[in-house]
């Protein structure tokens, strides 16, 4: 049997998404969708919207970085968050993302993990916390 990488379609364009691209498209919706809000898969996505409105702490940057990983790694078998950072975004004072270093596994999801790559996303939480992909 011969291994497939990943596909999927491209949620803005319908055009279609291979390996890395649909693990980081696929990493955005997780976070951008609130738990319960999908019928059948009620486990789905993340609570990040919790802390919309809340001080940018560093125990609430915690809680951020703790939502992220937990779920991202228990919904995407094929990416694995290696390091994260807090980061300031250009052109408005005050607004917080987050830098994600990621190991992508393209065969992740047929439980392979001997093929790995590197990839970045920056994530800005207040687009995350609205409940919207297009970061």
């Amino acid at each position: 049997m011969a291994l497939t990488t990943r596909t999927g379609m491209d949620r803005a364009t319908g055009k279609l998404l291979r390996g890395r691209a649909h693990g980081e498209q696929s990493v955005r919706d997780i976070l951008s969708t609130r738990k319960l809000q999908r019928v059948m898969e009620l486990d789905y996505g993340s609570e990040l919207h919790a802390l919309r409105g809340e001080n940018m702490t560093a125990a609430n940057v915690l809680r951020a970085y703790a939502e992220i990983v937990g779920a991202v790694h228990a919904e995407e078998p094929g990416v694995r968050i290696a390091r994260m950072e807090p980061t300031y975004l250009e052109g408005r004072q005050g607004a917080i993302g987050f830098d994600l270093h990621n190991l992508f596994y393209p065969y992740g999801h047929l439980g392979d993990y001997s093929v790995v790559e590197h990839f970045s996303m920056t994530l800005p939480a207040a687009v995350l916390m609205r409940g919207s992909a297009a970061a």
